[in-house]
């Protein structure tokens, strides 16, 4: 339960606000909208009825403020420019749930890691040697942080996330048998960064592997050693990054998408759902295929 009202979530993302000025108790999807409830549309054409009948119950609703918008009648709109990332924002600040700071009971975190006091540690959680993690980070459940790594402040490590353990670096000795190459460089993870649940990053050779400020790692990924990875990339589940690659700035990889080792992604390019990269992609560019091929521009 909340006090919040219309007008003071207006006045948070400096908008008009049009209608009544509402409490809000919970948020709720367009179609099951109540009296008391946030909801919001993208497409007012689209979604005409659902609108209709969620202001007509009461509803505040965040929608687009380039869009002809109906009466509000017995709800209120909040008029912005993303209605989805306002509705998302609204429910981080005022309705999500927030991890208490600590280390779990069962978490084993070893006497040189660092762990900020303001950063949370989950159940059966393993912090190994010289790892630091930073304010308000939050590491959940069965999580292994490995050696040196960094944890950024206020970034995300879903549970069952690897962080920091070796990569395959694989080479032959004087025998011709296989042997793994040390790998000392470990991870750093940037401010706001995430790594979702069962997904691997993989410590660097001799210099970190680093994922930056504000980007987000879906589940089941894994990326390996020595990438370089820039900010706000979006990298979706079932993603593979081979070893080397450097993904700049607001890229967005697809699900199941394969990038072949030492390749560079250039920024704001996308890579589409299934697709194999074995050349680098230039700036702008958006390619699909296996292999890849050029598709067309980003156009955001």
């Amino acid at each position: 339960m909340t006090d919040l009202t219309a007008r003071a979530l207006a006045d948070e993302f400096t908008a008009e606000l049009l209608g009544a000025d509402l409490r809000i108790s919970v948020p709720a999807p367009l179609l099951d909208a109540n009296a008391d409830t946030l909801t919001f549309v993208g497409d007012v054409d689209r979604f005409a009825a659902g609108l209709a009948a969620a202001l007509e119950v009461g509803a505040v609703v965040f929608a687009p403020s380039g869009a002809e918008l109906p009466d509000p009648g017995r709800g209120a709109i909040i008029p912005v420019e993303n209605p989805r990332a306002a509705f998302g924002q609204t429910v981080a600040r005022h309705f999500a749930p927030r991890v208490a700071p600590g280390i779990a009971a069962t978490a084993i975190v070893h006497e040189t890691a660092i762990v900020h006091e303001t950063a949370h540690i989950g159940e059966f959680t393993v912090i190994r040697a010289g790892a630091m993690i930073e304010a308000h980070a939050e590491i959940r459940d069965h999580v292994v942080i490995g050696r040196n790594v960094v944890v950024g402040p206020h970034a995300l490590v879903k549970s069952q996330a690897v962080v920091g353990e070796e990569g395959f670096g694989i080479e032959k000795d004087a025998n011709g048998n296989n042997f793994h190459v040390p790998h000392i460089g470990s991870v750093r993870l940037g401010a706001h960064s995430e790594v979702g649940n069962f997904t691997t990053v993989c410590s660097g050779t001799i210099a970190p592997t680093v994922v930056g400020d504000y980007t987000k790692i879906d589940d089941h990924v894994h990326v390996a050693h020595n990438c370089r990875i820039g900010r706000n990339v979006i990298i979706t589940a079932c993603a593979e990054i081979s070893g080397s690659v450097v993904i700049e700035d607001d890229v967005w990889i697809g699900p199941n998408a394969s990038v072949i080792q030492g390749l560079t992604l250039g920024k704001d390019s996308l890579l589409g759902i299934g697709a194999v990269a074995l050349k680098s992609i230039p700036e702008n560019e958006v390619r699909v295929g296996n292999p890849a091929k050029r598709l067309g521009d980003n156009k955001k």
